[in-house]
């Protein structure tokens, strides 16, 4: 397997993500916010900068790590024009896929209003031979693995696919495992992988380093191996050093002060992933 980092959770700037791919022998970055900017803002001139200097780099994106469809599904209006802008910026950055939700759950929505919501966005990815991984989130509908496969199963489209965080299952309202529940659940769909790691307090989840939290990884690197998943590891620890990432940090990362704090707690972080890599030999 390889490994990324979306850069924001330690960094804006680019050089200092690339500094960082090249110290923890990453492969590749994920993108979410650089600059102070969503990935959809930035003006083609700095889209094509970054490839040009990851390219340089020895450097691929994984993914963009987007925000499409983290909205109450009566605002989604203005979200066709974001994955417009998300897919121009996935051709530029050479990205194979886009990181999409299933609405907030501020707002009742059923699977078939979202089946509906999805049809125009899956045959633009189609078109653009790129595709939308869906996440389970604490906020929004598919609050789990279980419920995020049920909804692609219900999609029934070769243009989705999953991407499995464990860690956010610490979060879950239903209490789902991460490993082995939420990874069997989802395991036939998964396309990509976020790693964090949480521990449970009397004040709720809280994101810790790699290893030390209630993620099963030691059981988890070696399944991940066995049903041949060979793509990304992607950091996003959401762990700070000296600090807790606020509520509304946590449903809506990005930009300087979500990324306040990040470096030391990414290091650990990455050092630990490295080394539960080499002692499964999972690299």
């Amino acid at each position: 397997m390889k490994t990324s980092i979306i850069t924001d959770e330690m960094t804006q700037d680019l050089a200092v993500a690339v500094s960082f791919a090249h110290t923890y022998g990453l492969s590749a970055l994920e993108l979410r916010t650089i600059d102070d900017l969503p990935l959809e803002k930035l003006t083609e001139r700095r889209l094509r900068e970054i490839r040009h200097i990851l390219t340089e780099e020895g450097l691929a994106v994984c993914d963009i790590a987007g925000s499409f469809y983290k909205c109450r599904y009566s605002e989604r209006a203005g979200e066709a024009e974001k994955l417009k802008r998300l897919i121009e910026a996935a051709f530029i950055l050479e990205s194979p896929s886009i990181r999409c939700f299933a609405f907030l759950s501020e707002e009742p929505v059923n699977e078939e209003q979202i089946k509906e919501a999805y049809q125009g966005p899956l045959a633009l990815m189609k078109d653009a031979e790129k595709l939308l991984l869906l996440e389970a989130d604490p906020s929004v509908a598919t609050t789990n693995h279980q419920a995020l496969a049920r909804l692609i199963e219900y999609l029934d489209h070769p243009s989705i696919g999953a991407i499995y965080d464990p860690g956010n299952d610490l979060y879950d309202p239903e209490g789902e495992i991460p490993y082995p529940d939420g990874f069997e659940a989802v395991k036939r769909h998964i396309k990509h992988v976020h790693i964090k790691d949480a521990v449970l307090t009397s004040q709720g989840p809280e994101c810790v380093k790699i290893g030390t939290g209630r993620v099963n990884y030691r059981e988890l690197i070696p399944a991940l191996v066995k049903s041949g998943y060979d793509g990304y590891l992607s950091l996003e620890t959401h762990y700070r050093a000296g600090r807790k990432i606020s509520e509304s940090q946590m449903k809506l990362p990005g930009g300087s002060r979500f990324s306040e704090g990040g470096l030391l707690a990414c290091e650990e972080s990455m050092e630990a992933l490295n080394r539960l890599l080499e002692e499964f030999d999972a690299r």
